[in-house]
């Protein structure tokens, strides 16, 4: 009898995905589109590295470039990863670590090594949405702990002590933050890592954006909890190759070989070309910290063009201000009241006034009135044009 797994009915169409589809129906009409809904960099990797893999691609036949690369990813590929964390101050063998395709490759792999049925799995409010979809189809039960804008989205040491217990299998969290640009402090870092050892439960943290900060430090938390912690990462934010594919898991043996079945199972292999010109990326040290640290100048500079028009332009909107990442996570409660929901005030930002933007909802169930905006995707004068665009709407809808 035909039929299908019920379990992947947990697998849904990622919520960006839904916007693109509206926005490309938008682009046919004409309509100019400011893209505030992707994580997506806009800054290419340096001249350096892409002339070095321009010069491998085009020297005599190298089979190494075309063919299939060891599951856990080239050795070479491997040692500029172990001495790019020990820059940072992570020490890590070379059976530490593992490539990937792509971070939700990372992400998939660990909770999918790591979580079962009825297994309890403590997430902060709000969360990535990609984590629900996994959750899901492990049959995780979710414990949320709420996090809120007045303690800026802090996670507060009663409620994680509450809500961790000798029942929790692991605990997720993302350092900077997505949606909301929160970055992890060393206090609550130290507490996460403590109450780990202590409960015996694993911690994912997810770094997609650790060198993404603006302000304050990214504290790695393997260095308190190294047999618990498991880490994400991707080069899809630095260096900038979301389309290449390519991201990489560390922390204890025993889960990150776990993690390598599951990617030689799902995509057999990480990309070779990806893996060339991280390696020429982060093996010239003195290009990639020139080049990083421009582009958190850059991108700096426009979080900064974008909040200056929030506060300019939308009286009443909140936010706390993003140390990292790429996202503005902005509460439009005192403005919208109950009136408008964020899903609906996207979907109308999007086909009217040719504004991307993602709605809360897909982060939190309190993120009906919140929207969450990249500020990496367009220069200044185009964020101060979105937000303009937004603010005609508002009034257009007697909300302003």
């Amino acid at each position: 009898m035909r039929g299908f797994n019920p379990k992947t009915g947990a697998f849904r169409e990622s919520p960006t995905r839904r916007i693109d589809r509206i926005r490309e129906e938008a682009v046919k009409r004409g309509l100019d589109i400011i893209m505030l809904s992707t994580g997506q960099p806009s800054i290419p990797p340096p001249i350096e590295a892409r002339e070095a893999l321009a010069r491998d691609l085009l020297a005599p036949y190298d089979r190494k470039l075309y063919s299939y690369t060891p599951s856990r990813g080239y050795s070479s590929t491997i040692e500029a990863v172990i001495l790019e964390m020990r820059r940072w101050g992570v020490e890590l063998e070379r059976d530490q670590v593992t490539l990937t395709a792509g971070g939700q490759s990372a992400l998939f792999g660990t909770i999918m090594s790591l979580v079962s049925e009825g297994n309890e799995v403590v997430v902060l409010d709000p969360m990535y949405f990609g984590y629900w979809p996994l959750l899901d189809y492990a049959g995780a039960r979710v414990r949320i702990v709420e996090t809120s804008i007045d303690e800026g989205f802090q996670p507060e040491e009663e409620r994680l002590k509450e809500a961790l217990s000798s029942e929790t299998r692991a605990l997720i969290i993302v350092t900077p933050d997505n949606p909301t640009g929160r970055v992890i402090s060393r206090e609550t870092a130290r507490l996460i890592a403590d109450l780990a050892v202590e409960k015996d439960f694993w911690i994912i943290v997810d770094e997609a954006y650790r060198t993404l900060v603006y302000e304050g430090e990214h504290t790695y938390i393997y260095n308190y909890a190294p047999e618990h912690t498991i880490a994400l990462n991707t080069f899809s934010k630095d260096p900038g190759i979301p389309g290449w594919r390519l991201g990489f898991a560390y922390g204890p043996k025993s889960a990150v070989e776990r993690i390598r079945l599951f990617v030689q199972e799902t995509v057999y292999c990480p990309p070779s070309v990806a893996q060339r010109l991280v390696e020429h990326y982060l093996r010239d040290d003195e290009t990639r910290m020139s080049h990083l640290n421009m582009v958190r100048r850059e991108y700096a500079r426009r979080r900064d063009a974008l909040l200056e028009a929030i506060d300019e332009m939308l009286p009443g909107a909140r936010y706390v201000k993003p140390g990292g990442g790429m996202f503005v996570y902005v509460d439009l409660s005192r403005i919208l009241r109950g009136r408008l929901d964020s899903e609906a005030l996207a979907e109308m930002l999007l086909r009217e006034k040719g504004v991307a933007t993602v709605p809360g909802t897909y982060f939190s169930r309190r993120g009906g009135e919140f929207l969450r905006l990249s500020f990496v995707g367009e220069p200044p004068e185009r964020l101060r044009e979105a937000v303009s665009r937004m603010r005609a709407l508002l009034k257009e809808k007697g909300l302003l």
